[in-house]
């Protein structure tokens, strides 16, 4: 890649990728591999990417140095070479010293950016919240005017009840005697009402104390929550450190081969590039230099810029404090603005790409500032209209004291009376106003009595939600440490029995090699018999699966035993110098047959001695192949007894498995192939033989099979050509296809000596009349490459599938949130029409209130009044009810068809592996399972951030929902007022 002095610059941020960030840093030294694993920095990382792509280059050079000189060296003098090794080692440990101290710097200043970002945000939003409480304000204020307008044309009322008030004077002389026992009772209940007062306010302070305790331990679990969280990330991390490790490992050992196969060939070039490389190296380390000077002169720079920001978020938090002293329903918000403009002008490390875009912030700083002062002046003129008005006011009430003083001169007579009433009037008011204040008070702790009980229920909630996520987190890294456990097991074992299998496979060449020398090579006569390969889906029998019952110590040869390790570990590859066939003294033959033909028996009969199970008899069961060795006739023979292949009632991956096995016990493969037949009348069980032998071994199996027919002195009256030309069609076309190749095997009489060499005679006949001396593996290749076409395509199946899956799901579940929001947006609509209903209802009572002078008929309407107020209270539970369960019904949801899609992917995937159960691709298998597992946790992480960004949405509705019930709430305190000033212009 060509370097060039744009990738210093910021304008290169957006140009690379981190993938050519990873390629590029890498190869450097393995002291790099740590960088490669921090895949989620952001965008301004890429500018010392750059440098250390410009460091990569440098390094190579080094190397190639390095490796030029240590050729040269190498035939001169090799001390001095490992000397100046040591020396670049130490020159390039610094560099990268240098380059991590660089990285980990822009890491600093790209976080603190990021943060700048996101105060910037929220100062946006928080300035937005503040113009719409603004209009909110003058809303309030339009009320207020409305308020006044009442108040005049109450005053105006008052003004005709003055008239009226002399007629009214003559009727409260009698109702002067009433109103002294009422106010006795009033004392009373006043004093009532102050011990209930007290009580509720020694209520409300344990309250306070109890919902405080809740919040410290509220903090106390969000804090352990973060530390879980922290931890169980940096798990994550690790274990993806540690697979990329072993990856980065892998390819550098490979790299390293390559190299030391090409070192001796580059060694004469590389001394003369070695000089132009120093010269480029001394230029590029200048070019380094300057390019450090001008990064710290950008550093500088953004110190100025930094500076000027602090000084406009210093600007802007007095603003916001004049703002605050104006509405002081805005304090706490302003307050957090003042804090974050604060910790805003502490972090002031920009870089030069953000210049333009802090511009355009500036200026819409500025313009919200105009707009800012724009509202003051507005604020300033409403406060003066609202000082003129109560100025209004209060030329009123002088108006109404001085008609009051004008009819107390009137009242001479009650004057007296009169003064005593008005001083207990006035201890009544001061009483009244107690009682407002202290109500009021308990109201307003009522209202933060709700909100602490909302605030529990919303971080209840949120605590349950990271407890069920750390529930999971914990499980799926439970699920990786027994994965990562069952794999290095795995290793482990096969380490073990790689082992053993070179320390037996070099003991058999050695005595091979000894027979060979003792009884010496057997030539090849006979004629060759035609050999039919079906060119069909047949596939390979040495690719079982399990072999749980082989011997540890028998020969183990595989045509690529490397597919079948682990990626960390290699296997031993076939030697040049190993036999191409073994020697025919040594005999290797499988016994099939169906259950009950007697191959158990046939087998022990053949070594002579019990091997394959204590009875002889026919009916003895083989479960599994095994494996028996001895010596007959002068012949090392190895017997492999096999179980019923031909059982209707055997599954075809069973079957399979336990061919694999057969194959491997009789490896490199057998001679013959016995196929056991008791010698007694046709049940039809030689039906579908030939067939399945077809579709294990291909058609190419039948030159190296024998019949066997076996009995227990069943022959004495009937030959075996009688029992043949009276047997089954599909018997007599076994023994046609087979090439009429069979033998009799008495196996009750075993002192009968003859009919076991009679057959290992005839099985060398076959053998040498044969072109292939055994039947081996590699008439498998073809459907190997069969097989694993097949399993690309199901691959590619199962990922179309998945993404079809993937999209669907996504589909359904953005139209259930749609019909989740409609339908909560129908019932919010339909439960604010009820509270509009309720609050029409209020306003008509109040109404009525005003006009009702009975005092009876007052508290009834006070009742109702606040059984409506109730009704409405218990509507608006009854909604936050109905947003709870709501939520908690699409969580639900989601939870079970996420649940659902784990299981039918578990279900897939099982299914798919049920399917492929080749030994071969075992390997294979594996490396795809690991993937499909990181791309179903790579979904999951996904699906998680989609329902994180739902939940975030959902919030934000509440929010939405908060701000509306807010709103109701100051309603209700208006309305509240209303009827505490009915009140008192009823006393």
């Amino acid at each position: 890649m060509k370097l060039t002095r744009s990738y210093w610059w910021p304008q290169s941020l957006h140009e690379g990728g981190l993938s050519d960030r990873i390629h590029l840093i890498g190869p450097v030294c393995s002291v790099y591999s740590d960088v490669v694993y921090h895949t989620e920095l952001t965008s301004l990382f890429y500018t010392i990417v750059s440098g250390s792509q410009y460091l990569q280059c440098e390094t190579q050079e080094d190397k190639l140095k390095r490796e030029a000189s240590a050729g040269e060296l190498e035939l001169k003098m090799f001390k001095e070479m490992m000397n100046q090794l040591e020396e670049k080692d130490t020159q390039l440990d610094d560099m990268t010293q240098e380059v991590r101290e660089k990285e980990r710097l822009l890491d600093d200043m790209t976080q603190e950016v990021r943060e700048k970002d996101t105060q910037l945000d929220d100062m946006t939003q928080e300035m937005r919240e503040k113009e719409r409480l603004l209009e909110e304000k003058n809303q309030i204020m339009e009320q207020r005017d409305k308020l006044l307008e009442e108040k005049e044309n109450q005053l105006e009322e008052k003004d005709k009840q003055l008239k009226d008030r002399d007629i009214q004077l003559e009727a409260l002389r009698k109702n002067l005697q009433d109103k002294k026992s009422q106010v006795e009772n009033f004392r009373v209940l006043l004093q009532e009402k102050y011990l209930q007062l007290e009580d509720r306010n020694h209520r409300l302070g344990e309250k306070d104390r109890l919902l405080e305790e809740r919040d410290t331990q509220l903090k106390d679990r969000d804090i352990q929550l973060e530390d879980s969280n922290h931890r169980l990330g940096e798990k994550d991390r690790l274990l993806e450190e540690k697979e990329n490790r072993l990856k980065e490992k892998d390819l550098q050992l490979e790299d390293r081969n390559h190299r030391l196969g090409e070192k001796d060939r580059l060694l004469e070039e590389r001394v003369k590039q070695l000089k132009d490389r120093d010269i480029q190296l001394e230029d590029r380390n200048h070019r380094l230099g300057e390019k450090d000077r001008l990064l710290e002169e950008r550093d500088k720079q953004l110190k100025d810029r930094d500076i000027q920001l602090e000084d406009r978020n210093h600007r802007l938090g007095e603003k916001d404090r004049l703002l605050e002293e104006r509405v002081k329903q805005l304090k706490d918000r302003d307050i957090q603005l003042e804090d974050r403009n604060h910790r805003l002008g502490e972090k002031d490390k920009l870089l030069e790409e953000r210049v333009k875009q802090l511009k355009d912030r500036d200026i819409q700083l500025e313009d919200r500032n105009h707009r800012l002062g724009e509202k003051d002046r507005l604020l300033e003129e409403r406060d003066k209209v609202l000082e003129e008005r109560d100025k209004l006011l209060k030329e009123k009430d002088i108006q109404l004291e001085d008609r009051n003083h004008r009819l107390g001169e009137k009242d001479r007579l009650l004057e007296e009376r009169d003064k005593v009433l008005e001083e207990r009037d006035k201890q009544l008011e001061d009483r009244d106003k107690l009682l407002e204040g202290k109500e009021n008070e308990i109201k307003e702790r009522k209202q933060e009595v709700e909100e602490r009980r909302q605030e529990l229920k919303e971080r209840r909630q949120e605590v349950e939600e990271k407890d069920n996520l750390l529930e999971e987190r914990e499980n799926q890294l439970k699920e990786r440490d027994k994965q990562v456990e069952d794999v290095n097991n795995e290793n482990a074992e096969l380490a073990q029995q790689i082992c053993d299998v070179k320390t037996e496979v070099e003991r058999l060449r050695r005595e091979i090699s000894a027979q060979m020398t003792e009884h010496g090579e057997m030539s090849d006569t006979g004629s060759i018999l035609p050999v039919r390969r079906r060119n069909s889906k047949d596939l390979p029998p040495y690719m079982g699966g399990e072999t749980s019952d082989t011997d540890p110590t028998l020969p183990l040869k595989r045509r690529n035993s490397m597919e079948l390790l682990p990626p960390d570990m290699g296997g031993e590859s076939s030697s040049p110098d190993s036999p191409v066939s073994p020697s025919v003294s040594e005999l290797r033959l499988v016994l099939l047959g169906r259950t009950g033909a007697g191959r158990s028996a046939a087998g022990n009969t053949i070594l002579g001695r019990e091997e394959f199970g204590a009875q002889a008899s026919p009916s003895a069961v083989t479960q599994r192949s095994k494996r028996r060795e001895g010596d007959v006739c002068g012949r090392r023979l190895v017997l492999v007894d096999t179980p019923d292949w031909f059982c209707p009632g055997l599954s075809l991956e069973e079957m399979r498995q336990d061919v694999g096995l057969c194959v491997r016990l009789s490896a490199p493969g057998p001679h013959a192939f016995l196929l056991v037949i008791p010698v007694e009348p046709s049940k039809g069980e030689e039906r579908g033989v030939l067939e399945r032998i077809e579709e294990m071994f291909g058609e190419g199996c039948w030159g190296h099979i024998v019949i066997l027919f076996t009995h227990d002195d069943g022959l004495k009256e009937q030959s075996i050509e009688e029992f043949l030309q009276a047997g089954s069609q599909d018997l007599q076309q076994l023994v046609e296809k087979s090439g009429s190749r069979y033998h009799v095997l008495n196996i009750k009489d075993r002192a009968h000596g003859t009919q076991v060499s009679e057959l290992l005679d005839q099985v060398e006949e076959m053998v040498a009349g044969n072109r292939e001396r055994f039947y081996s593996s590699q008439t498998y290749q073809e459907a190997e490459d069969q097989v694993r076409e097949m399993e690309g395509n199901i691959q590619r199946e199962r990922g179309e599938r998945k993404q079809r899956e993937e999209r669907d799901l996504r589909e359904r579940l953005q139209k259930e949130l749609q019909d989740s929001l409609i339908k909560i947006e129908g019932v919010i609509q339909e439960h604010e029409g009820d509270i509009r209903t309720l609050s029409e209802r209020t306003s008509e009572l109040e109404r009525q209130v005003k006009e009702e002078r009975d005092e009876e008929k007052k508290r009834e309407l006070e009742r109702e009044l606040k059984r409506e107020s109730d009704r409405r209270e218990e509507m608006e539970r009854k909604l936050e009810r109905f947003r709870e369960n709501e939520r908690r019904e699409m969580e639900e949801r989601h939870r079970q068809e996420m649940e659902n899609y784990e299981g039918e992917a578990r279900v897939k995937v099982e299914r798919n592996l049920m399917k492929i159960v080749l030994p071969e691709l075992q390997r294979n298998i594996m490396i795809s399972q690991t993937k499909m597992q990181r791309e179903f946790s790579r979904q999951m992480e996904e699906r998680d951030r989609q329902m994180k960004e739902k939940d975030r949405q959902m919030k934000e509705k509440d929010r939405e929902m908060e701000e509306k019930d807010r709103v109701i709430v100051e309603r209700d305190g208006e309305i509240e007022g209303l009827i505490e000033r009915l009140w008192e212009m009823c006393k």
